[in-house]
């Protein structure tokens, strides 16, 4: 089964892990890696590369990281050398759900990325807009 690692700073990982889990039930494939304020790029890395030296198998691991140049992202870059990985940037519910019931008929990790990528995308929208202009 293809691995989803939500990766943040602070507790914004394990609060959407936790919020997906409500929507659809307990993941086994589901992990959250926070950084603390402490935690410099190197140690991220081995945070990282611990979890997936225990979770990664041959049909991949997808990382959904919060936001590309911060250290949860660029600790998970270096990380494609070694293992088999996907990394997405901009993290949001809709994607670790996307995430979570596609994986479920995935080949691995590079299927679900532009179903991701596009389910997270289309989560973005002015809502008030949208309302409105369907009333008018």
């Amino acid at each position: 089964m293809i691995k989803i690692i939500v990766i943040a700073h602070g507790e914004l990982a394990q609060e959407l892990v936790n919020s997906a889990e409500t929507i659809a039930g307990k993941q086994p494939n589901l992990y959250a890696v926070k950084r603390d304020n402490s935690d410099s790029l190197i140690h991220m890395q081995e945070k990282v590369g611990d979890l997936l030296k225990n979770i990664n198998d041959e049909y991949g691991t997808l990382i959904l990281a919060d936001m590309i140049g911060g250290t949860p992202c660029n600790a998970s870059v270096p990380m494609c050398r070694s293992f088999n990985i996907e990394i997405l940037s901009g993290v949001n519910l809709p994607m670790v759900l996307s995430a979570v019931f596609s994986s479920k008929n995935a080949i691995s990790a590079l299927d679900l990325v532009e179903k991701i990528l596009l389910d997270g995308q289309k989560s973005i929208i002015n809502v008030k807009k949208a309302i409105f202009n369907k009333i008018k």
